[in-house]
């Protein structure tokens, strides 16, 4: 069987209320509380949104991380408390959300994310599926945190511990191998 590197899902679930776990990926407010240090989303017609507005499909966003690295895109499509859709530069990403039963009988929220369109050779392919992938659970471990502890992981006082790359995979960092930034 041949590996197929052009996507990747991670799935996670949270003892929190789908409306809260939703509101986490879907608000400047909710992303800054777990993921990114700075978000700014703006609508279609480019106002900016509050923070604790929803996004809405057209939407764009500018995110900073902790690391003083940023990016921007757009939101394709947003579906209230069940579904978010981005561009994560040349890739992808989907996110769907749903209200689960736990064993005792109360109530949890599974939050599966499928990133696509990922680069099938090297070296994109070690960056934007390994790494990506690695960042994604950290930080959505790092939700699981804040929800249940409020202690959010991330280190603002040493940003270059807890940035993408250290986080991650990055092939370049091997000993002996350039540092290379990518944006």
């Amino acid at each position: 069987m041949t590996y197929d590197w052009s996507h990747f899902h991670v799935r996670m679930r949270y003892l929190a209320t789908l409306d809260d776990v939703y509101r986490r990926f879907a608000t400047m407010d909710g992303l800054e509380s777990f993921f990114i240090y700075r978000a700014i989303h703006e609508s279609a017609d480019g106002h900016q949104k509050k923070p604790d507005e929803l996004v809405r499909p057209g939407d764009r966003y500018d995110w900073t991380y902790v690391h003083d690295f940023g990016h921007g895109g757009t939101f394709m499509d947003a579906t209230d408390n069940e579904f978010l859709s981005f561009t994560f530069g040349s890739m992808h990403v989907d996110i769907s959300f749903r209200e689960i039963e736990t064993r005792d009988g109360g109530l949890a929220t599974e939050v599966d994310l499928h990133q696509t369109n990922c680069a099938t050779t090297d070296p994109d392919r070690a960056w934007q599926h390994v790494n990506c992938r690695s960042c994604w659970i950290y930080f959505m471990t790092n939700l699981r945190s804040v929800l249940a502890t409020g202690h959010d992981v991330r280190d603002f006082d040493h940003p270059e511990w807890n940035d993408s790359v250290s986080i991650g995979f990055d092939p370049e960092a091997l000993p002996g191998a350039p540092r290379v930034r990518r944006s």
